[in-house]
């Protein structure tokens, strides 16, 4: 009979596998008046356990990154913000979220809240699609095309996420 962490960890594997089919497939096929992109496999990195060792989540980000560069040539840019992510991920966890103590597994919002973790989602969405179009661009010349990308992008990819959520409860 398998454990339940064993259990756990096969559930996460298999929704990695089916969220980043349905990016490749599918949401890097959509936009939204040619400045919406939905980057849905944000959600493997935010649904990873809260007591991940620091060294696994930043490898597990950085090889995220770096299948999503090659799949989509963009020369390190989804690495990079992965990898920002990934760092960014504990601290937002353990300042955002009362009680974080209190996590056994992964961070849903199951286990924080409904309310708390889409201000989660929405926090490190914005910051990781940020990242993405700031380093695409390499410039601030169009400064506010980056945060028009990021804004659109953003609520694209939550509202994508939170419906998710709503029919996975």
């Amino acid at each position: 009979m398998k454990s339940g962490k064993t259990m756990g960890w096969n559930k996460q594997i298999l929704q990695a596998f089916i969220v980043i089919v349905l990016q490749v497939l599918l949401f890097n096929h959509l936009q939204v008046a040619g400045w919406g992109y939905p980057m849905v496999y944000v959600l493997i990195l935010m649904n990873l356990p809260v007591h991940i060792p620091r060294w696994a989540e930043m490898l597990v980000g950085a090889v995220l990154g770096l299948f999503f560069d090659i799949w989509c040539t963009s020369l390190g840019v989804n690495m990079a913000a992965c990898i920002a992510f990934s760092f960014l991920r504990p601290i937002f966890l353990s300042n955002g979220i009362q009680d974080i103590e209190r996590i056994k597994g992964e961070v849903t919002s199951n286990s924080i809240g409904r309310i708390e973790y889409i201000k989660y989602l929405a926090l490190l969405t914005c910051v990781h699609h940020f990242l993405v179009f700031a380093l695409e661009a390499w410039s601030w010349h169009n400064w506010w095309m980056v945060l028009i990308e990021t804004v659109i992008s953003s609520v694209l990819t939550i509202a994508i996420i939170v419906t998710y959520d709503i029919f996975n409860r």
